[in-house]
């Protein structure tokens, strides 16, 4: 029994010098690999950014970035995002130029199904987001839906951040047509072919005419989008309404038009809080961006409330965005009001609701 607790007591001295000794190779050996793993994210970071000879480190509202400079020149800059992938979280690096534009984008962690997951490391889907304004618009990897809808979903997150670092978008504007005062004007916009010019018409808090009179558009191809939208705009009192199907860009210049001559009376979105009792009773639509891209909802409005909140577009993630997609439209109604507390997990997909809602909403009060 003595030889017994000897023995022991013997492999318990040793296990204690074993313990101690690592820990102090640990000790020793933990700043050197920490210093490493430092280096080889800034070299990342410096590999993503454009034309980028030094990167520094930043940090706002907690989350850390790099910003690359050639010089005193800032020539991008680069964060490193996870996106939940079909079995692991991938893990990656993203690289934007100076207007906020993708510029590369590196997977650093990925343990996906091996040839199937695996494959949005390959450089032909990886380049897809380069040069996009909108990474949530790329398509994904057929057979390997879930990680490259990470991947994008990561992207996505890192464009939005970034370019807010870079290159700061500016407010977005409303036109409250009950403040313009009685009157025409003009404006112009850009086609596909050429300005768009027009003549809007405001009567008593309405816009009761929009006449395009100028345009270089291609007969046969724009005609319906010259008569439809501003029809749309008279009708729907609202200035951006859905574009016409095959003539996009005359669509959109049109809007933009429209925007152009009454840009005097624009004011920031949410400057003004939306006074649900001088909306009139109705249904209204509205587009704002999700994660992975438009979100549309229809807003019902009866007796000066809400009385319904419906999403019937949408390309978010489903068992991602669900609860979001269910949750904020009910808060809007029980709340009466706009700005409620996103859902943990679909940040992006509850702001999008709350925004299709408020550009829903945005130019109807008063009519």
């Amino acid at each position: 029994m003595k030889e017994v607790a000897k023995l022991g007591i013997t492999l318990a001295l040793i296990c204690a010098v074993a313990g101690l000794g690592l820990a102090v190779v640990y000790a020793k050996t933990k700043p050197v690999i920490d210093e490493r793993a430092q280096q080889d994210i800034l070299n990342a970071a410096k590999e993503v950014i454009p034309g980028a000879t030094s990167v520094e480190q930043m940090e706002k509202d907690g989350t850390v970035y790099w910003i690359g400079k050639d010089g005193d020149k800032v020539t991008g800059a680069a964060i490193k995002v996870e996106s939940q992938g079909f079995q692991n979280p991938i893990e990656m690096i993203v690289g934007v130029d100076s207007e906020g534009k993708i510029a590369k984008v590196k997977i650093i962690a990925l343990s996906d199904t091996p040839g199937i997951g695996t494959r949005v490391q390959d450089e032909s889907f990886l380049s897809r987001f380069v040069g996009a304004e909108d990474p949530s618009k790329v398509d994904g990897i057929s057979g390997a839906t879930f990680s490259s809808r990470a991947v994008i979903g990561g992207v996505s997150k890192a464009a939005e951040f970034l370019s807010g670092i870079v290159a700061p978008k500016q407010e977005k504007m409303v036109i409250d047509f009950a403040k313009v005062p009685d009157g025409t004007y003009e404006g112009t916009g850009n086609g596909l072919m050429g300005p768009i010019k027009v003549r809007v018409t405001v009567k008593g808090g309405k816009v009761t005419e929009v006449v395009v009179v100028e345009n270089t558009e291609t007969p046969g191809v724009a005609d319906k989008a010259l008569s439809d939208i501003p029809k749309a705009i008279v009708e729907q009192q609202r200035v951006e309404v859905d574009a016409v199907s095959g003539a996009t860009f005359a669509s959109k210049g049109i809007m933009e038009a429209v925007k152009n001559a009454l840009a005097a009376f624009a004011s920031p979105a949410g400057s003004a809080a939306i006074d649900l009792s001088k909306i009139a009773d109705g249904t209204y639509e509205g587009t704002g961006d999700g994660l992975m891209g438009p979100i549309k909802v229809s807003v019902t409005v009866k007796g000066g409330k809400i009385t319904e909140v419906k999403v019937v577009e949408n390309k978010e993630t489903p068992g991602v965005a669900d609860k979001a997609l269910q949750d904020v439209p009910k808060a809007i109604v029980e709340q009466q009001k706009l700005d409620v507390d996103t859902v943990s997990g679909a940040t992006f997909a509850s702001k999008g609701i709350i925004e299709a809602v408020k550009n829903a909403l945005s130019g109807a009060q008063g009519r």
